[in-house]
């Protein structure tokens, strides 16, 4: 039972990350089972708007620890009290976390991804959905004993690798100790979006051009003309329709995206007030219900002239390295660090080749 801070234990990082889960994720399952004090943890607390707080936050708050605000603290309040310096590692891990997915209209890793799988090694196969089998698995009558139609999941012929993403903050234990808080998140940030830019460059490069198993995203025919219009859209998402997909998101560069924000439908006068609205409030609405996302500079479908139709749902596999931890837990909690190093070994494999449609104009 860990019913004072001085209870909590670096060890819980490897803990955690046996079972494929954050530090946070493993304090809400402590919580749950009772093994965090009442006194420490309410699973069921509640901030003055209704909304969950979560155990770490909880934890937090019983250290007396404020992070945002006129009033947040120094990292001293974190090193300088050993039973506070074991929740040090999961305030990083959170905001790079928390600030790879806090920009409005970018395409999101989380717009790519369908599921996350931890593997032990650098290498992995998924299981790959073969193509061209959607009439043969549309229902309809079977004859008397003639069998039912198979749809068939292959290994991959090659492995997908798994490559290291992150920086170091070079930062002293001193200096840390009398940083502000505020401050050390803003560092922090600028290296996890940075590094989310990578991953979502990574991410569409597999949804685009395949994950080297011969599985580049589909193509719809392209349109003649050299703007989009309402109609091409229209055509992409049922060519998605007709083999199964149903795209939830719609993606291309700065000038593709832009072309289709300027549609009539988002700003002419008879345009709804959610499309009228986002000239005002910078929310970009959805159209067919797909919303647009833009691919930032150096992705693959910079100038390439495409857009394309994301399902989320039935996108990509973020693979991840089992015990690879986001920071050097051991090294923030017990030693006179130099440097704050955040790393993840990631790589994307591509099951479904219908989750992702490109469609090019002239």
């Amino acid at each position: 039972m860990i019913n004072k801070l001085s209870k909590l234990e670096a060890g819980m990082y490897k803990d955690a990350a046996r079972d494929g889960i954050s530090l946070s994720q493993k304090l809400e399952e402590l919580a749950r089972k009772g093994e965090i004090s009442g006194d420490l943890v309410n699973p069921d607390a509640r901030n003055s708007r209704g909304e969950r707080v979560d155990a770490f936050k909880q934890l937090l708050a019983a250290a007396g620890i404020r992070v945002k605000g006129e009033f947040a603290q120094t990292g001293d309040a974190f090193l300088a009290d050993p039973a506070n310096r074991v929740l040090f590692p999961e305030f990083v891990n959170r905001t790079y976390r928390d600030a790879e997915t806090d920009q409005t209209n970018a395409l999101q890793i989380s717009d790519l991804v369908a599921t996350r799988i931890g593997i032990d090694g650098s290498a992995y196969r998924t299981g790959v959905i073969t193509a061209n089998q959607e009439k043969d698995l549309e229902f309809g009558r079977v004859s008397q004993g003639a069998e039912l139609p198979v749809y068939t999941v292959a290994l991959a012929d090659n492995a997908i690798n798994l490559y290291k993403y992150g920086g170091i903050l070079k930062v002293s234990y001193e200096a840390a100790r009398r940083m502000p808080l505020p401050q050390m998140t803003r560092y922090i940030t600028k290296i996890a979006r940075a590094q989310g830019r990578r991953k979502v460059k990574q991410a569409l490069a597999a949804a685009v051009n395949g994950d080297g198993n011969s599985n580049a995203a589909p193509a719809s025919v392209a349109t003649s003309g050299t703007v989009w219009t309402l109609a091409d859209l229209i055509s992409l998402q049922t060519d998605g329709m007709n083999v199964g997909a149903q795209f939830n998101i719609l993606t291309g560069d700065t000038t593709e995206i832009s072309q289709i924000l300027a549609l009539d439908v988002f700003t002419s006068p008879a345009a709804t007030s959610r499309g009228a609205s986002f000239r005002d409030t910078g929310e970009w609405p959805t159209i067919l219900g797909m919303r647009p996302r833009v691919a930032l500079i150096g992705s693959v479908l910079e100038g390439s002239k495409k857009i394309m139709g994301v399902e989320t749902a039935a996108g990509l596999e973020e693979v991840y390295e089992n015990g690879s931890e986001l920071t050097e837990s051991d090294r923030l909690i017990d030693t006179q660090f130099e440097r704050v190093a955040i790393s993840e070994n990631l790589g994307y494999a591509k099951p479904d080749i219908q989750a992702f449609r490109t469609k090019a104009h002239a």
